[in-house]
């Protein structure tokens, strides 16, 4: 690889590193998603240093072409982010059913503990209210 090449992938590899580190100090990037973004920016930061061992790597493999070990291991991480992500939403959708439902429940309970007071439920309203105003 040409050093030109290899100085540009190492200063690629450092703004990511510093993107992502600056985006979690911010608190605009949670830790947990941030983890394979660091993993990638050190790669792409080291990866300059081990290109023979790439190359010697990538034949052993049986690839003809280095690079493509690379583009695929690129694509893997990035799988491995996407696969992060589904598992994060996901999860979140199951917290968003079950708190919709506790809400459901909750609004039945005060319904009918102000049915069972003597209060009509539909009082509270800010329409009854309105309607109640001169």
């Amino acid at each position: 690889m040409n050093p030109r090449t290899r100085a540009y992938v190492f200063l690629l590899g450092l703004a990511v590193l510093l993107f992502v580190i600056n985006m979690v100090r911010t608190r605009r990037l949670q830790e947990r998603y941030a983890i394979l973004w660091l993993m990638a920016g050190l790669g792409l930061t080291v990866a300059p240093l081990f290109i023979p061992l790439v190359d010697r790597i990538a034949y052993a493999l049986g690839f003809d072409y280095p690079p493509a070990l690379l583009l695929m291991l690129a694509v893997v991480g990035l799988l491995l982010i996407l696969f992060q992500l589904t598992l994060s939403l996901s999860r979140q959708a199951d917290q968003i059913k079950t708190l919709t439902q506790e809400v459901g429940l909750l609004r039945l309970e005060l319904e009918s503990d102000g049915a069972v007071a003597g209060q009509d439920p539909q009082a509270d309203s800010p329409a009854a209210a309105a309607e109640e105003a001169p």
